[in-house]
């Protein structure tokens, strides 16, 4: 009986293959950058991304930035760090960090491990003391034992490296690919109601030249760009020191960007429909931002307000939280894990 839907399911495989190459929108992800995830090594860094244990004053945890209700953001227009002081941009999501070659806004940070230094030392952060934190992991029976199982191969389990490589497997685990659009990606037309699929044809038209900063399949691209927001930030000229760099920034992925409002580096546009109408007006052009900040892509282009509002409906089609990591309840230094609120 079974045996005869054999040729039955061949054929639907055949004919679902056939409608996703039809789409023209398959595309294979790219390679995870850095170390492949053990899952001894990513179990240790979920504990240690809620656990405050890794801030010197033990009030500030990974998690109280990249907040899993939020997408792995904060939901604020710019970052918050020790005693609530203000810090300068806004958080970048990490959903598929692990594809991404550079790191941060103004992409100074070639790996997930270096990246994890920044917040852990910096000052008006975590401004963890490496040496004191070393010693207060390893006062901690249950992280001795998860360190020596998941660096069992090194003469030394517990270090401040190991600390950033567990980080670092537990965020490449955070992977988003199966959107509504990966459906309809894959030859399920249902999946996108048709105003998201207009916004699609929106979204990867010579008009509006979504596609060529916001590539498939991760919807991002590895390059720095100016748009022309006015601020004072660098970006990426301040860490180069080239004038020519001034004011361009990495360009972050719109997977899950319908969940991580505010937008831009600065937070300054507060929901999806302002980035369209920002993009609309032709970005920076009009708002006294010198031109050679604002990259040639970047131009006025005219859409009307229903299409607008379907552009924006496609993205919220990007959305997929399927691999959200479950929040500790407890975490072995016995901190209060921030309890997380949920998206409004």
């Amino acid at each position: 009986m079974l045996a005869g839907w054999r040729p039955i399911f061949a054929l639907m495989l055949l004919a679902s293959a056939a409608l996703g190459a039809a789409t023209g929108l398959l595309r294979p992800f790219p390679p995870l950058v850095g170390e492949p995830p053990t899952a001894e090594r990513a179990a240790l860094g979920r504990l240690l991304f809620f656990d405050p244990v890794l801030s010197e004053a033990g009030t500030l945890s990974c998690a109280h930035c990249h907040q899993p209700t939020r997408a792995f953001t904060d939901g604020l227009g710019t970052a918050r760090g020790r005693g609530g002081r203000p810090l300068p941009r806004n958080t970048p999501t990490l959903w598929n960090v692990a594809f991404k070659q550079r790191l941060m806004w103004d992409r100074r940070v070639g790996s997930l491990e270096e990246q994890a230094l920044i917040p852990l030392l910096a000052a008006d952060e975590m401004a963890t003391d490496p040496e004191r934190l070393v010693t207060r992991l390893a006062a901690i029976p249950e992280y001795r034992e998860r360190f020596a199982r998941a660096f069992a191969s090194e003469a030394l389990a517990l270090s401040l490296a190991n600390v950033t490589r567990a980080l670092a497997a537990f965020e490449r685990t955070l992977v988003s690919q199966r959107s509504r659009f990966d459906r309809y990606a894959g030859g399920e037309r249902a999946a996108l109601t048709p105003a998201e699929r207009r916004g699609l044809t929106l979204f990867r038209s010579l008009n509006t030249r979504c596609f060529e900063c916001h590539r498939l399949p991760t919807f991002e691209a590895p390059l720095a760009l100016g748009v022309g927001v006015p601020s004072p930030d660098p970006g990426v000229g301040g860490v180069s020191g080239e004038p020519a760099e001034r004011g361009l920034f990495g360009v972050p992925t719109l997977r899950n960007v319908a969940l991580t409002a505010p937008y831009m580096h600065d937070g300054s546009l507060p929901t999806l429909a302002a980035v369209v109408d920002f993009y609309r007006r032709g970005g920076g052009h009009g708002l006294g931002v010198p031109r050679d900040r604002i990259d040639s892509q970047v131009r006025p282009f005219e859409i009307s307000d229903a299409e607008a509002a379907e552009l924006v409906a496609f993205l919220g089609a990007l959305s997929d939280e399927s691999a959200s990591p479950a929040i500790p309840e407890q975490v072995p230094s016995g901190l209060p894990v921030l309890r997380m609120e949920a998206k409004p």
